[in-house]
């Protein structure tokens, strides 16, 4: 029998605790110098009320898609229970935003992800889909105001 997966048995202070150590661990395996500055382990922090926020928007029905995270990236297309099937792009990641590519799911992951792992394309230009200069990807591209040009790997 599948293990029943739902906000109810998922503990966000522990999803918290394992992200910091994870963190902290990359840092100590990336650091040059043999001796770590304890301080600065010591400031590698998580966002709990990030972790919580996406608990609800990822595995409720309420708010679920229908969350504020969620439409500061995409317009949701369906109903706001999110799916928890892993979802496939069949274009390249730019081309995700539009309902037709994907599921909402997987494009809200996907804008999230390129969003929080990016730096601000050297124009800024805003964008409805695909960005000029290589490396570019538009996030935010579904909500009113169009999205924005950033410089990401998330693929």
């Amino acid at each position: 029998m599948p293990f029943p997966f739902s906000a109810a048995n998922v503990n966000s202070s522990s999803i918290a605790a394992a992200a910091a150590l994870v963190a902290r661990s990359l840092y100590i395996l990336a650091s040059a110098d043999s001796v770590v500055d304890l301080m600065t382990l010591n400031t590698i922090k998580v966002n709990v009320s990030l972790v919580e926020e996406l608990i609800g928007c990822l595995l409720t029905c309420k708010p679920g898609l229908s969350c504020g995270l969620v439409k500061s990236f995409i317009s949701p297309s369906s109903s706001s229970c999110p799916s928890h099937y892993v979802g496939v792009f069949l274009d390249d990641p730019s081309g995700t935003q539009f309902p037709s590519y994907a599921d909402d799911t997987s494009r809200f992951v996907w804008n999230f992800l390129a969003d929080r792992t990016s730096t601000l394309a050297g124009n800024k230009s805003s964008c409805t889909g695909k960005c000029g200069d290589e490396g570019e990807v538009c996030v935010g591209a579904e909500v009113e105001g169009g999205g924005r040009c950033v410089v990401s790997t998330t693929r």
